[in-house]
């Protein structure tokens, strides 16, 4: 299917939901190409080892503000296999644009149990956030969950309307898996954290 076929039934579906009353064509029509462009901008893929360095600047750069945990050499290698990012393709328009194929966005999905996951190192380089990096990196995880029977999977984060946005809920700390204490105890911010638990049924 060509593009011009993608247009066509872009439109035919925003006019179905025009007539029910549920959304304004032109709008929902706008939404639809801006969606479609950013997927062209940027692609997600699996991480890979040859990423580990641009990983490691991007997780750490955030570690540095207090924003989320730090990461070293060790356990992204240990751990590659748990990352998907976020890479630039041709057609980036931004005042600090990078080359194609730099990585603007990561994140991992740590199977702690047989019926659990965590989403780890959620972050986005400043400069390309709101291109909705962060919602498909967060749906190719759950999408991965998914595929090898993980029941559910939660976070803790200090963006918790970002993550409820996507169906997690609200969950106290203490209710989580305790697995996640042992990845908790190496936090700096251990005695005095600030954020909260969010988790999501599959």
């Amino acid at each position: 299917m060509n593009e011009l076929d993608d247009n066509k039934k872009s439109i035919r579906f925003v006019a179905r939901g025009a007539e029910t009353g549920n959304m304004d064509i032109k709008a929902q029509y706008r939404k639809t190409k801006s969606n479609s462009r950013e997927q062209d901008l940027f692609t997600i893929r699996e991480a890979c080892i040859s990423d580990v360095e641009d990983i490691l600047v991007l997780i750490n750069g955030f570690a540095n503000l207090n924003l989320m945990l730090s990461r070293g050499p060790q356990y992204l290698y240990e751990n590659i296999k748990d990352f998907v990012v976020a890479v630039v393709e041709t057609g980036v328009d931004n005042k600090s644009a990078k080359k194609k194929g730099a990585i603007v966005a990561c994140g991992s999905m740590h199977v702690l149990w047989k019926d659990v996951a965590e989403i780890r190192s959620l972050t986005t380089h400043p400069d390309f956030q709101m291109h909705g990096l962060g919602k498909r990196i967060i749906e190719r995880l759950i999408e991965d969950a998914r595929y090898i029977g993980v029941e559910k999977v939660f976070a803790l984060t200090l963006k918790a309307d970002f993550f409820k946005k996507l169906g997690f809920i609200l969950k106290k700390k203490e209710d989580l898996p305790y697995k996640v204490w042992g990845e908790c105890r190496q936090c700096p911010k251990y005695f005095n954290c600030d954020e909260v638990g969010v988790i999501l049924e599959l």
